[in-house]
């Protein structure tokens, strides 16, 4: 347990972090191609790739609706046309935001 009030634990827990958990790119993550009778994709995570992400959390708060992704490969732009999978429809990406805590930040 850490306090980051009172800073009591909090480099000890960050030095777990390093020690224990691993690096981003040590995990191998695959994908479905749909297009393709489900045949395994490996997937890179590489800006220039086509986008691969995950919504993995909806909110509906203050700021209107929030959609959370979790990006495995590409990137993604104000503007840019997505197809959700699930549906088969594509939805246009009106506004791209970073959270920190209660506030927005709004990225163009």
């Amino acid at each position: 347990m850490g306090s980051a009030f009172k800073n009591i634990g909090v480099q000890n827990v960050l030095d777990a972090v390093y020690a224990y958990l691993p690096n981003p790119s040590e995990v191998k993550n695959s994908a479905l191609d749909i297009s393709h009778k489900e045949a395994v994709v490996p997937l890179v995570p590489y800006s220039k790739n086509p986008f691969v992400g995950l919504a993995f959390k909806l909110e509906d708060g203050k700021f209107g609706q929030l959609t959370y992704i979790r990006i495995y490969q590409g990137s993604l732009k104000k503007g840019v046309t997505i197809i959700n999978t699930k549906t088969s429809k594509k939805v246009k990406i009106p506004r791209i935001v970073r959270m920190h805590s209660d506030e927005m930040e709004v990225n163009i």
